[in-house]
């Protein structure tokens, strides 16, 4: 997938602020309960009252609740999609992110198109630095968006941001509310080089929290948004192509492949594995919507037993969809 195709011109959106704990839901529960609060500057200082943050806080909440898919604009106004429904409500399926899997998840619809965080997409998607100074990124995506003419300065603040998001090494800028209080930082995908001082390197291969579900749900997910209108997709184009869960996660082919397998064997009715001449390959039997979604709920089953069964589908754009009261039938 292209860059350009993949992302929204949107770069220094973050107010120079990761996500931390608790801001999804607050994002959510912000929306649901006015749509209109962050159309106007009375809004805006109703949610400083509100959350008991600063303006510049509530301006990056409101860019990581769309960035995150927990709500969309209709209009100026903000409403929440079938992902905020489905997860952030009082009884939703994981509210406060208690469970590594929803960051996991948050983290791969951050990336998925369209992508509101384009300097995430491209570290993730197109930088093929291991080992790299936040210097090195920076000059990479300033020459990659030459197209969109983005400010360097603002460049500099989303890679910034982005290395405290994901990386447990204090940079210039980090607080030591940035220390503690990021979920992003548990998927371990980046740390600071052993090899030299101010130098990150990401964690290439399998991760201890990020469950078979959730890889084989996003896997679903890029072939659901991809348009693809077969029902097989290469376990190689999963791992490697750019906006793939491969790229995102940074999983190799063969911990992909394993991952799948696991879901396979537990899901063999909707899902299963083949190999033509030598290649293996993604069958989807079913629906690609309904298949990811309840592999999905089953798997949030695991965490309580009053999980409710989704009222919408999970995946590609319907999931990143506003849902307007007047317009649900």
């Amino acid at each position: 997938m292209r860059f350009d195709e993949a992302c929204e011109k949107a770069f220094n959106r973050t107010e120079s602020f990761p996500p931390r704990y608790g801001w999804a839901k607050k994002a959510f529960d912000s929306c649901a309960s006015n749509p209109d609060l962050y159309k106007s500057n009375e809004g805006i200082e109703e949610l400083v009252l509100d959350l008991g943050v600063g303006k510049s806080m509530v301006k990056s909440l409101r860019h990581w609740g769309q960035a995150f898919r927990i709500f969309s604009p209709v209009k100026r106004s903000y409403y929440p999609t079938p992902i905020g429904e489905t997860f952030f409500t009082d009884d939703g399926w994981d509210p406060y992110c208690e469970y590594a899997d929803t960051s996991w998840l948050l983290h791969w619809w951050l990336l998925a198109p369209k992508s509101f965080a384009p300097v995430w997409w491209l570290t993730f998607n197109e930088f093929t630095g291991i080992e790299f100074t936040a210097e090195e990124l920076e000059q990479f995506v300033i020459d990659r968006s030459q197209k969109w003419e983005p400010a360097a300065n603002g460049i500099k603040k989303d890679v910034n941001a982005l290395i405290r998001m994901y990386s447990s090494g204090a940079t210039a800028r980090a607080t030591f509310e940035d220390l503690v209080d990021c979920p992003f930082r548990e998927l371990d995908l980046l740390r600071p080089s052993q090899r030299e001082s101010g130098m990150f390197r990401f964690l290439i291969g399998e991760k201890a929290t990020l469950s078979s579900a959730v890889v084989a749900f996003s896997c679903i997910d890029f072939f659901a948004r991809s348009a693809s209108k077969g029902k097989t997709i290469t376990i190689a184009k999963l791992a490697t192509e750019a906006g793939s869960p491969g790229r995102a996660f940074k999983l190799p082919e063969p911990a992909l492949l394993e991952q799948l397998e696991e879901t396979c064997r537990a899901n063999s009715k909707l899902l299963k594995l083949t190999s033509a001449a030598g290649v293996p390959q993604l069958v989807l039997e079913k629906d690609p919507r309904e298949v990811a979604t309840k592999i999905l709920f089953e798997h949030y089953k695991n965490f309580s037993e009053n999980i409710h069964e989704p009222k919408y589908l999970l995946v590609g754009e319907e999931a990143d969809t506003a849902i307007v009261p007047e317009l649900v039938s």
